[in-house]
């Protein structure tokens, strides 16, 4: 690992390349429809509500995560898929 980067840092990289991961394919599930979407859609919802819930209790910045103006509650909107 370079010297100028530190362990932390480097967590927080992958960290936030895993929640944008997460965001972008739980995006990609709205406009799926079926079983299959709705629990990828309740899977991401699990994965991004815990990184959002804990981020409020550290008091993080959720921009430095790529979940800025993010509610993880929009993946559950009723109506939107059809089992």
């Amino acid at each position: 690992m370079s010297e100028t980067v530190t362990r932390n840092d480097a967590a927080m990289a992958v960290l936030e390349e895993v929640l944008l991961a997460a965001r972008r394919a739980a995006e990609k599930t709205q406009d799926e429809s079926g079983p299959f979407a709705s629990g990828l859609q309740a899977a991401y919802y699990d994965v991004l509500n815990v990184a959002v819930e804990q981020a409020g209790l550290f008091d993080l910045d959720l921009n430095e995560f790529g979940l800025k103006d993010f509610d993880p509650e929009s993946l559950l909107k009723s109506g939107r898929h059809a089992a």
